[in-house]
């Protein structure tokens, strides 16, 4: 009795001492609105990225992500920094691009990262995620 009493005693200070790691995952929304003179943009991105036209007329982005090796705390922190936060820049052409480029990983982290993005009906793709306005707007 005594000897299963220490062996459980044991294990649970183990758990107290190893931090235990779990993986996080979360869908993160963002609307990005869009300047009514604008004819063409790009998207730049480090992770996949899966376009799909709608009628609205604002670009909408759905971030999924899947990090695993880390604490629940640290998942927190990195989804309420601007990590996976997206911006509009209208320079020559309009750039739609994370506001992080190289977001830095930390030891032991394992990060997965699914880009769905909603782009309005008017703009046609062309080549390497960029996007023209079509004629047919209203």
């Amino acid at each position: 009795m005594a000897l299963n009493a220490f062996f459980i005693l044991s294990f649970l200070m183990l758990l107290i001492l190893h931090p235990l790691s779990a993986q996080w995952s979360k869908t993160l929304h963002q609307s990005v609105g869009l300047p009514d003179t604008l004819t063409r943009f790009s998207i730049r991105s480090n992770y996949p990225v899966d376009t799909i036209g709608w009628i609205g007329s604002d670009i909408i982005i759905e971030t999924n992500v899947i990090i695993s090796g880390i604490k629940e705390s640290i998942f927190d922190y990195l989804i309420k920094s601007d990590r996976y936060k997206w911006i509009f820049t209208a320079e020559v052409f309009g750039l739609l691009k994370p506001i992080q480029f190289q977001a830095p990983k930390l030891e032991g982290m394992t990060e997965q990262v699914k880009l769905k993005i909603y782009i309005p009906e008017y703009f046609k793709a062309s080549e390497n995620n960029f996007f023209i306005l079509s004629t047919l707007k209203e």
